[in-house]
């Protein structure tokens, strides 16, 4: 770096320099550098960072003028310049959350929330500047992706009090009211420290061309260079080259396109052209991507790049040939008429296409911008494809928004003769829309697709619309085109009388023999997915062992590795829900194949599957572990975190506990699925009337999601045993019976609710059949010991002990007993004996009856270990300390003042997002606050402690009080909960048996 560069600079070098100094000794915060095209910016910033590069640690990145550019693109420059820098092993010391390797392009994942990203990378940014204090330079922000600045305006709010300083520079003369980063630009400038650039002066013009040219022209020479340049050192050392080669300095030549294409006249035929062409390819280039797309030998090609890199023009790096500045690019790429740029951009595409080697130095967004571009000049077919490609991408990479952009375009590019491709494409970009949020939207393309594939007439691209289309919405339309896709498969009517997804079942069996005839292994694909999707519940598991590896054998023929993954995954559950051991063999194959993939997505889960095992075998602890392993690798894939979620659900459950629904769940499947969980922990606080209002509410729906049944068969059972409902439990142990030996899997094999026979047993015993309940029992028994699933083999066994052991008198002499005997308790109070299984309930009940009269922590109850107790008297530190909450309202209060002045002068849209901002912040005290705005408690286990220590005393009441009145009622008069509970039964206290 030389003095040269910063000619004239010294002020604004000076302001920068103390910024840099101040986030080296202290905290950091954001500068913007502005001023025209060419006036410096990037020289003065570069100099700020070099001067400090030993001691602090530097990222730089740069926007580019593109519609290729993926979202968050100089986000995705920053952390690979970081984590070039920082070195691997400093970089892993960092912790980065599983999306920022997904966002490198190392992960696996669909979706995501842009939150979730957000604070992904600042707080590896945090982290980073704890290694060395950091500073963030962004270049070009008025080219800059909306995703990129909406990060940063969250990374500035969120580090100001730490060592890391973001730099940013953009032409602030071209930010102008419609441009459309102006709202989000001025948020910015809000909040930084300005540092703008004007033109050089006389003094500052003559240093500079002495610097540019060797010597320095005469002062009217000086004063014509800075008219006609405004004193911009980019056209200032333009014109200094023009003067040097012996040329005059035109006096009617003004402005920077002036100076750059007087400039770029000067170059000899051969090179203008090839760096026309190579404007084609944006700031960075290839050789062997111009040499292709030229049709000119590639020595040809670089040494007339070589010898335009001396015009210092563009300069050659490792692998590449790039700009020096872009607006250079830009000259040049305007000089074509639109045609001929289009049909350069065609000739990429097909240079890339004829050698599949090209490909790797090109983003597939890169591509697909070629290929939109070109517009007429390119293949609609290979167009389509392309941009098909890149909408799966850059789904795959979480960016919904630019997957809407690509799925849309391929849609336009499609040609009335593509409408088989043209519905399937409608239907990726329907599902894009719909997660963006736009329902309605949505709604209207999966119309259109539907009635495309409806007037084409092709009963195979229907079924495709129609098992695309969301199943729950517009059942009956649905059914009607299913009805005519199954005709026209079968050439006759289905049976008549059939609802939803039986139809859709009978549709998905002709298909697939469609697509076995014709061989077409996308098509055999589809409708393997389709009919394993639809075929779920009881009596279903050997349909879909078949399903899965067809799916495996596919897999070997197309080299598919996602496939192969997911067919693995599902072949133990298919397995486990037909009782067979050697589910365990493979699960261990499915959990080699996802730590092979290298994939943070399948390692999550490979995570989830072993956890859904444990619960069923009883290692509670270690599935909670695992549970929380799959929620940070699949951190910002929304679909799977939505299993992790209900696994959680599960786990509470198998614990013994009443888990909590909430909007969340309720979000994550729909109201059914929501309603039905909440039934299921109603009845275990013994909420009877609740579960009942449930069930009214799912029977008045539209028809159960298949794979919920049997979610749903075990409510239904659950409700008949606690209401001793014998109609409904017959009704269930009718649907139920011809499947016996088979195990309740639902949600995907999220849910594993046991062996069928063990709630056949409860059924007939609720139905007052004991000698058929014991033997179901029985079988239970032996069902669940094969697989190695203790609890539901130590459920079968207690409830195997009431049968055989009834509620009896029992001698007087016996006294008032509450003992457990392994895994049954023995209650006898006032002369009778009542068997329960095995509860934690039971053991908080037995503890409380060993000290009457005294009061036992919770926190004791819920675990005895002296750590957890002693935690949960003490508490935890606040979530925000008093003197930040007030902070907190003190930014409120100015808000409200901020949107009331918005308003008042007509400014909607500054007014719309400061409310945005104000909601954004009262959720952030909600969250840190509690009723009556006391502040909430980090790391406080005395809440939950009561919580869960009540409701399981509270559900064992209720189930004594089913067997046992007498003793219910007692226990229920002399029990206190809460955080701290007691047994303190008054006069003529039973002498308890323990």
């Amino acid at each position: 770096m030389t003095d040269s560069l910063l000619i004239g600079r010294d002020h604004p070098a000076s302001a920068l320099r103390a910024a840099v100094d101040r986030t080296a000794a202290s905290h950091g915060g954001l500068v913007l550098v502005v001023g025209e095209a060419g006036i410096g910016k990037t020289a003065l910033v570069t100099e700020a960072a070099t001067r400090r590069r030993d001691d602090l640690l530097v990222a730089f990145a740069t926007s580019w003028d593109s519609e290729a550019v993926p979202d968050n693109w100089l986000w995705l420059q920053v952390l690979r310049s970081l984590r070039g820098r920082l070195g691997e092993e400093t970089w892993q010391s960092l912790h980065p959350a599983p999306a920022i390797d997904v966002f490198l392009g190392e992960g696996d994942a669909t979706r995501t929330v842009e939150f979730e990203l957000h604070d992904a990378v600042t707080q590896l940014l945090i982290n980073a500047s704890r290694v060395r204090p950091l500073l963030i330079v962004l270049d070009d922000l008025h080219f800059c992706d909306t995703a990129s600045i909406e990060l940063l305006k969250f990374a500035c709010q969120h580090t100001f009090f730490e060592r890391v300083l973001f730099v940013g520079t953009y032409r602030d003369s071209e930010i102008d009211p419609g441009h459309r980063l102006r709202g989000r630009m001025l948020q910015l400038v809000s909040k930084a420290a300005m540092v703008g650039l004007d033109g050089l002066t006389e003094d500052g013009v003559a240093a500079l061309v002495k610097a540019t040219a060797g010597s320095a022209p005469d002062p009217d020479t000086v004063a014509e260079i800075t008219r006609r340049t405004g004193g911009n050192p980019f056209f200032v050392e333009q014109s200094a080259l023009l003067w040097a080669s012996g040329q005059p300095v035109d006096a009617t030549s003004a402005g920077m396109r002036d100076a750059l294409r007087r400039r770029i006249d000067q170059l000899p035929e051969p090179i203008l052209r090839m760096l026309t062409l190579a404007s084609v390819g944006g700031r960075e280039f290839h050789a062997g991507v111009m040499a292709e797309a030229a049709g000119i030998d590639l020595f040809r090609i670089e040494a007339a790049l070589d010898l335009a890199c001396q015009t210092r023009l563009v300069r050659r790096e490792r692998d590449r040939y790039v700009f020096v500045h872009d607006l250079v690019r830009e000259t040049l790429y305007n000089s074509m008429d639109p045609a001929e740029a289009a049909h350069h951009h065609g000739c990429v595409v097909r240079a890339l296409v004829a050698d599949q080697s090209l490909k790797k130095h090109m983003l597939v967004t890169e591509i697909a911008h070629h290929a939109w571009v070109a517009g007429d000049d390119l293949d609609p077919v290979i167009a389509v494809d392309l941009l098909a490609r890149a909408g799966a991408k850059a789904n795959a990479c979480m960016s919904v928004s630019s997957s809407e952009k690509y799925f849309r375009r391929a849609v336009e590019r499609c040609t009335p003769a593509m409408t088989r491709k043209r519905v399937q494409l409608r239907i990726q970009l329907a599902d894009a829309v719909w997660w963006l949020r736009r329902e309605d939207e949505a709604r209207g393309i999966y119309a259109l697709a539907l009635q495309e594939a409806e007037d084409l007439g092709d009963p195979m691209l229907l079924t495709r619309a129609a098992m695309g289309a969301p199943q729950a919405e517009r059942v009956p339309e649905l059914v009607r085109l299913k009805t005519l896709a199954y005709e026209g498969l079968a050439g006759e009517p289905p049976e008549s009388g059939l609802d939803h997804e039986a139809l859709t079942r009978q549709l998905l069996y002709r298909f697939m023999i469609a697509a076995r005839e014709s061989g077409d292994d996308e098509d055999i694909s589809f409708g393997l997915w389709a009919s394993h999707a639809a075929n779920w519940g009881p009596g279903t598991a050997a349909k879909r062992q078949e399903i899965v590896e067809e799916l495996a054998e596919i897999t070997r023929r197309t080299g598919d590795e996602e496939m192969r993954l997911l067919s693995s995954s599902l072949r133990w559950v298919v397995l486990l829900e037909q009782g067979d051991p050697a589910f365990l063999a493979q699960l261990a194959e499915f959990r080699t194949l996802a730590d092979a993939a290298e994939s943070d997505h399948w390692r999550g889960g490979s995570s989830v599957d072993q956890a859904i095992v444990d619960i069923v075998q009883g290692r509670f602890d270690a599935a909670e572990v695992r549970i929380g392993e799959a929620a940070a690798l699949m951190d910002g894939e929304r679909a799977h975190l939505d299993l992790v979620d209900h696994l959680r659900w599960e786990l509470q459950l198998a614990r013994g506990e009443a888990p909590e629904t909430s909007t969340a769940h309720r979000a994550h499947y729909g109201d059914q699925y929501a309603d039905l969980l909440a039934g299921i922990s109603a009845l275990r606080r013994g909420e009877t009337g609740r579960a009942h209002f449930v069930r009214e509410r799912l029977a008045a729906a539209d028809g159960m999601y298949g794979s919920w049944e049997s979610l749903m068969l075990r409510f239904e059972a659950e409700l008949a045993v606690a209401d001793g409902d014998a109609d409904l439990a017959r009704d269930v142990y009718d649907r139920l019976a011809p499947f016996e030996g088979e195990w309740l899997v639902s949600m995907w094999g999220i849910s594993i609710a046991g062996p069928i026979s063990h709630w056949l047993g409860t059924l007939a015993a609720v139905l007052d059949e004991p000698g058929r309940a014991a033997a179901h029992f029985r079988a239970a028994v032996d069902q669940a010991d094969l697989l190695d699933a203790a609890p539901w083999s130590d459920l079968a066994r207690a409830a195997l002990a009431c049968l055989e052991s009834p509620p009896v008198p029992a001698a007087p002499a016996a006294g008032d007993v509450f003992r457990r005997d392994g895994a049954t308790w023995t209650l006898a109070y006032a002369g009778t004996v009542l068997h329960l299984p095995h509860a934690k309930g039971l053991a908080d009940l037995h503890e409380l009856l060993s000290h009457p009269g005294e009061e036992v922590a919770a926190a004791v109850l819920l675990d005895p270990s002296e750590a957890v107790a002693a935690d949960a008297r003490l508490g935890g530190d606040d979530v925000l300390d008093a003197e930040s909450r007030a902070r907190f309202r003190e930014h409120l209060e100015a808000l409200d003042e901020q949107i009331d002045t918005a308003a008042a002068v007509g400014d909607d849209a500054r007014a719309a997002a400061l409310d945005a901002e104000r909601q954004t912040l009262i959720e952030h005290l909600k969250a840190a606050t509690g009723l009556g705005g006391r502040a909430r408690r980090l790391g406080d286990n005395h809440e939950r402690a009561r919580k869960s220590v009540t409701n399981r005393i509270r559900n064992t009441l209720k189930k004594i009080e089913d067997g046992h009145p007498a003793l219910g009622g007692h226990l229920r008069e002399a029990v206190t909960t809460g955080s701290s509970c007691a047994y303190r039964p008054g006069p003529g206290a039973p002498e308890w048996n323990l």
